[in-house]
C-alpha cells in the first residue's frame, strides 16, 4: 500500500464517508509528489461527482464500497490542467476545478499584476508566454471529464454589505460560466467567505446565481434539488 499523506490517512481510520482536499498552485516540481499523493488516495477513496455529492448530502449514506473524495483545485491555475489532469486521469480520480472567471478571462500580459492584487500567487518564469490562468478552452476540456465550478469572478475578498460587488463576485461569475461553457455550474466557493444562511445578501446572490452547492470554511452544503 502506497504511504497516504496523514491527514487522509487520519480521515479514512475515522471512516469518514466523504472527505475534501483542498489545492491550490501545482507547479510541474511537484508532479512526482502529486502522482505519489494520487496514487494514494486512489487505493482508498472513490473520486466524486457533483450527482454522487448530491446523494450523498440529501441522503446521509455513501453508496461505494470506498469512501468519497472531493479533490478541489482552487483559483484556475494553468498548471492545475498541465500538471495534475494527466495524473487525476492516470489514478482515476476526478477534480474538481473552483476558478475565479476574471482570471482566466485576463489577457496574459496583465495575468502577473491581476494576481498580485488578489492573492493569487504564481511560480516565477513558469510560463514564458505569460499565461499562468487557465484558459477557457482548457476548462471546456476540464468540463468533459471532472468537474468545473466557480470561485467567484476576480477572487477579492468583498464585504458581505457591498451589494454590487457580491452581485459581480457571485452573479457574475456564473453568467462568465454560463457564456462561456454553455451552462450554468452548479458549485460556488467563496473567498473566506461563510456559510449559506450568515447574510441575507448574500444568499440572495447565491440564490439568483443558481448554485447548488456552497463551500464555506469547514462546510459543504446543498442549496436546492
Amino acid at each position: 500500500m502506497i504511504e497516504a499523506p496523514d491527514f487522509l490517512t487520519r480521515a479514512y481510520a475515522a471512516q469518514s464517508p466523504v472527505v475534501a482536499v483542498n489545492y491550490h498552485n501545482t507547479p510541474s516540481f511537484r508532479r512526482d509528489q502529486y502522482d505519489r499523493e494520487f496514487a494514494a488516495i486512489a487505493e482508498r477513496y472513490a473520486g466524486a461527482n457533483e450527482d454522487d455529492l448530491a446523494a450523498y448530502l440529501s441522503s446521509g449514506q455513501w453508496p461505494g464500497q470506498k469512501p468519497g473524495i472531493v479533490l478541489a483545485f482552487y483559483n484556475g491555475y494553468r498548471n492545475n490542467f498541465d500538471v495534475v489532469r494527466p495524473l487525476l486521469e492516470r489514478h482515476g480520480l476526478i477534480g474538481w476545478f473552483f476558478a475565479a472567471t476574471g482570471y482566466v478571462s485576463c489577457p496574459p500580459e496583465e495575468q502577473l499584476a491581476f494576481g498580485a492584487t488578489r492573492t493569487l500567487k504564481t511560480i516565477p518564469n513558469e510560463y514564458p508566454d505569460g499565461r499562468y490562468a487557465l484558459s477557457w478552452a482548457e476548462l471546456r476540456e476540464l468540463d468533459r471529464d471532472h468537474v468545473v465550478a466557480s470561485h467567484t469572478r476576480n477572487h477579492s475578498k468583498v464585504s458581505l454589505s457591498d451589494g454590487p460587488a457580491l452581485e459581480s463576485e457571485i452573479i457574475g461569475a456564473q453568467d462568465d460560466f454560463e457564456r462561456e461553457l454553455g451552462h450554468k455550474v452548479r458549485s460556488f466557493a467563496w473567498l473566506l467567505g461563510g456559510a449559506y444562511g450568515e447574510n441575507p445578501l448574500a444568499d440572495t446572490c447565491v440564490d439568483r446565481a443558481g448554485y447548488e452547492f456552497l463551500f464555506s470554511n469547514f462546510r459543504i452544503q446543498r442549496l436546492r434539488r
